[in-house]
């Protein structure tokens, strides 16, 4: 396209049309030359620099950091004082940024916090040379459990590898490696039962996928005393790791595979035992689950 502009412009002068003085003034051959020589140079450079960026961007966005992934337990301070923390490292996706939950509640030595978490993501800054301290510029993306008045914390951690600790400056961040918490524990299928409006119920569970958002999938089955059989797909988060590697995930239904017209999604909240076989719920259905 740009060599058509310049035949163009070659052919307008020598036409004698009224560009003519301004390509004369210009030393035509010369000038038109200079600027194709120019131009030329500009996309080789431009695409030289825009090529070695993506390549830099694409090589530290495939990055993983699979010996940041554990629970880490400890203490922050802010606006409410003294607060407990257990802070989750999922992986990373598929960006290479890594996925994590910070899970706050009381600390025995002040009572009276209430219990949050949220997601969020972070960003490795900086690296030391024998690769066993590790920063990351963590951002709060999403709230799972949200007290009223409390606020997403932002910070920067630093992970040293070899003591098993994450701190900051930020907020007095004081947290050691606690329990190896892998979400994967919990892909089985469970049996136990509920409680509904009537009876004491039969079920099953089966839990199909975990992400490193925290996220689960499973289908939820389950056959009333008094009704028709339904299944549905419930989906879930993992919204505490404990230190002693208790999962506390809630499941929310999502989409029916099998209903009657008065049944309703049974959406709950509860804990898994560290090795994920046993289930227990805490929301008022009485649900209860083990791997048979």
């Amino acid at each position: 396209m740009k060599r058509k502009i310049i035949s163009a412009a070659v052919l307008v002068c020598a036409m004698g049309l009224a560009a003519t003085a301004a390509c004369s003034d210009n030393n035509t051959d010369d000038y038109l030359s200079e600027i194709a020589t120019t131009e030329t140079t500009e996309e080789i450079t431009t695409t030289v620099t825009t090529t070695e960026a993506t390549t830099e961007t694409t090589t530290a966005a495939k990055k993983e950091y699979p010996e940041l992934v554990n629970t880490y337990s400890g203490t922050y301070v802010a606006t409410q004082g003294l607060t407990a923390l257990d802070f989750f490292v999922f992986g990373t996706d598929e960006d290479g940024v890594i996925q994590a939950l910070f899970s706050f509640h009381e600390d025995p030595a002040n009572r009276g916090v209430p219990t949050g978490s949220y997601l969020m993501q972070g960003t490795v800054t900086d690296e030391d040379d024998d690769d066993d301290i590790i920063e990351v510029k963590f951002t709060g993306s999403e709230w799972e459990k949200h007290p009223d008045t409390y606020h997403i914390l932002d910070f920067t951690g630093t992970f040293d590898l070899k003591k098993g600790t994450l701190t900051s400056d930020d907020y007095e961040i004081d947290l050691k490696k606690s329990a190896g918490a892998d979400l994967s524990i919990l892909l089985n299928s469970y049996d136990g039962t509920y409680l509904p409006d009537k009876g004491d119920n039969r079920m099953k569970f089966t839990i199909e996928t975990a992400d490193v958002h925290g996220e689960l999938q499973a289908i939820f089955e389950f056959e009333p005393e008094e009704g028709k059989k339904a299944s549905f797909i419930s989906v879930g988060q993992a919204t505490n790791i404990a230190p002693d590697g208790r999962i506390t995930a809630s499941f929310t239904g999502s989409e029916w595979m099998e209903k009657s017209d008065d049944q309703k999604f049974i959406d709950f909240e509860g804990i898994f035992t560290s090795d994920g076989r046993n289930f227990n719920e805490t929301d008022g259905h009485h649900i209860n689950l083990y791997i048979a």
